[in-house]
């Protein structure tokens, strides 16, 4: 699934066939160095090397290490993208890039590209970066996409010290703010009009990975509803409004809202319109939802959602 895309590059999702590129990633010398050494020799261990530390993040959390990507030739470079380590409170950038594709400024590219997505897509007002004490060339990387080196130690459970670099600020708004700017950014990621990419790997960051989906048929239509899990509920979606598919020029928007929280749970009860072009042919259509959201943390989730389309 498409993240991002830049002048140059795109961010995807890493597939089973990026095995070959993964092998020989976490095999030279600098991430041996700066990283770590996972003892992967072959493909078949690469393979598993990539459901535990690349596949299991983007479903679950929405987040993960991407495959970048040369837009002129379709060749993998290195990857970056943002992750959730227990011992920070707000996501932090990582990236790597082969040596052979050093010097072209890909990772500075890639990694802005992954600040901008934080901000502005997941709605982290603050994001970090960690490397090595010793690695200046990704340090340099960090203060060139606007970090500041704010501390450094040990991090986690690693006694070695390690630059904490970051950039923004810890969220002010309220509970009510927190919910309505989620749901805001919810509708935003289906926005494809004038050739924008439609962020929808961004759905699971909003939502419970065990969330719940229904869509209950319109008015008309014979009785019945649609139970969707997270992946069920993203995928065709994320098909429908990818470049070329069915589904163009469409957003879809909030016309009228109603937030009640209390505690840790809040209940949202809206109405939207929509437009695009489905198939070729120009549409316009409305409709209902109501979301159900919990806090498990510093951040909403949304745990259910139901909605009609009017006929």
């Amino acid at each position: 699934m498409q993240v991002l895309k830049t002048e140059r590059l795109s961010l995807r999702w890493f597939e089973p066939a990026d095995a070959p590129y993964v092998l020989e990633q976490i095999n030279e010398a600098g991430w041996k160095r700066n990283i770590s050494d996972p003892g992967v020799s072959d493909l078949a261990a690469a393979h598993d090397w990539m459901a535990a530390k690349l596949y299991n993040w983007y479903w679950p959390q929405g987040l993960g290490l991407w495959a970048v990507e040369r837009l002129s030739d379709g060749v993998v470079v290195g990857m970056c993208g943002l992750l959730q380590r227990d011992h920070l409170q707000a996501p932090d950038i990582g990236y790597a890039l082969l040596p052979r594709y050093e010097g072209a400024g890909y990772a500075r590219e890639a990694a802005r590209a992954c600040r901008a997505y934080a901000h502005e897509v997941l709605g982290e007002p603050l994001l970090f970066g960690t490397t090595a004490t010793f690695n200046e060339d990704s340090g340099a990387v960090l203060k060139d996409i606007g970090m500041h080196l704010l501390s450094t130690g040990p991090l986690g459970e690693s006694p070695e010290p390690s630059h904490l670099y970051g950039v923004g600020e810890a969220g002010r708004l309220n509970d009510d703010g927190q919910v309505r700017d989620l749901l805001a950014r919810f509708f935003a990621v289906f926005d494809n009009r004038v050739g924008r990419l439609a962020p929808l790997a961004a759905l699971p960051f909003f939502l419970l990975p065990e969330a719940v989906l229904s869509r209950a048929n319109a008015t008309g239509e014979p009785a019945g509803v649609e139970r969707m899990s997270v992946r069920d509920f993203v995928e065709p979606r994320a098909r429908m409004l990818a470049e070329g598919g069915r589904l163009q020029e469409f957003s879809e928007w909030v016309t009228e809202q109603q937030v009640q929280i209390s505690g840790r749970v809040a209940q949202v009860w809206l109405r939207y319109r929509k437009s695009g072009i489905l198939d070729g042919e120009p549409f316009e259509g409305a409709g209902e939802k109501t979301v159900q959201l919990v806090k498990p943390g510093r951040r909403w989730k949304i745990a259910a959602m139901a909605w009609q389309d009017q006929a």
